[in-house]
């Protein structure tokens, strides 16, 4: 999925490089709109990875790694963070509350860093794993199904989760997999995206392509993974969702708008929504006062475990 970071208006020309490849995406849609259909979809689900931040390295070499062997065949690194470490890169196996951490699409785990310190002093153990074309993970393709998918894997691996924290695409995928039946007592989603039929839409357009095209594109995804949009839409799936659910999303979002956030919240009994102003999409993972406020969101499960 590529990410859009950027409004662009009829008003303000795109920078050069933009008006090429939409110049020549409209050419290629007047000679085969089929082709363009593929060739949206590939772009569509082809994350991109960046360079890892030197905030994020740390928190990493702050945690235990271990690769996971998904079904599929292929392995992705789980990062795990935790209280007791017997050392360096030995986990104490004692129950801890679990908390999961699900990054969005051209993510990777370590963007959610900033959330284990005040976890594990909280008295969670908190685990995070690259997607598969992700961080360290191999392959090169993702999708929203996919991430549902490994989401689920990994939870079920992990065994009972007291919370997940996700944000973006990881947000999105965490709703579709709780209305698959997946166990967890509370959940935050920071900057999730509800309507996926929308997002492929808009990025249609900013890369030149016209509605017949991205609805071309919908289709061969649909048919690849074997699920239509419509059933991972999340303000549907949300109505059926009874966890207690922090809700958080940034006014300056230019990559999902904070209109898309609200309307979750709308749809998810019980949900409270806490709206930021200036964090945008990416900064919103290492805000102090946003980290405080979602652990300050399950901290009361620690001591609903312990009594079990």
């Amino acid at each position: 999925m590529v990410s859009v970071t950027s409004n662009a208006t009829p008003k303000r020309r795109p920078p050069p490089a933009l008006a090429m490849l939409q110049r020549a995406s409209g050419m290629l849609e007047a000679i085969s709109p089929a082709a363009a259909s593929l060739l949206l979809a590939t772009l569509f689900t082809r994350p991109r990875r960046q360079k890892l931040p030197k905030r994020e390295r740390d928190w990493l070499l702050a945690a235990a790694a271990r690769p996971l062997r998904l079904q599929s065949g292929g392995e992705i690194p789980l990062y795990e963070w935790r209280a007791t470490p017997r050392g360096r890169g030995v986990l104490d196996e004692a129950p801890l509350p679990t908390i999961l951490l699900v990054h969005g699409m051209s993510g990777r785990a370590g963007q959610l860093g900033g959330f284990a310190g005040p976890l594990v002093k909280a008295g969670f153990r908190v685990v995070a794993f690259d997607a598969p074309g992700h961080g360290a993970a191999p392959g090169r393709r993702s999708s929203l199904p996919e991430m549902l998918w490994v989401t689920e894997e990994v939870a079920a691996h992990l065994g009972p989760l007291t919370g997940i924290i996700a944000h973006s695409n990881g947000a999105a995928a965490t709703v579709a997999a709780l209305s698959r039946g997946l166990r967890v007592r509370r959940v935050a989603l920071l900057a999730p995206p509800t309507d996926l039929e929308a997002y492929l839409g808009k990025i249609a357009r900013l890369l030149g392509f016209g509605p017949k095209v991205a609805k071309g594109a919908q289709t061969l995804l649909e048919k690849r993974y074997g699920l239509p949009f419509d059933a991972l839409r999340g303000t549907d799936l949300a109505r059926g969702l009874a966890q207690p659910s922090l809700i958080v999303h940034d006014n300056a979002d230019r990559v999902v708008p904070a209109s898309e956030g609200r309307a979750l919240a709308d749809s998810w009994p019980g949900a409270r929504l806490h709206v930021t102003a200036g964090l945008g999409h990416g900064k919103i993972l290492r805000d102090d006062s946003v980290i405080a406020r979602v652990v300050e969101h399950l901290t009361p499960e620690v001591a609903s475990v312990e009594e079990e």
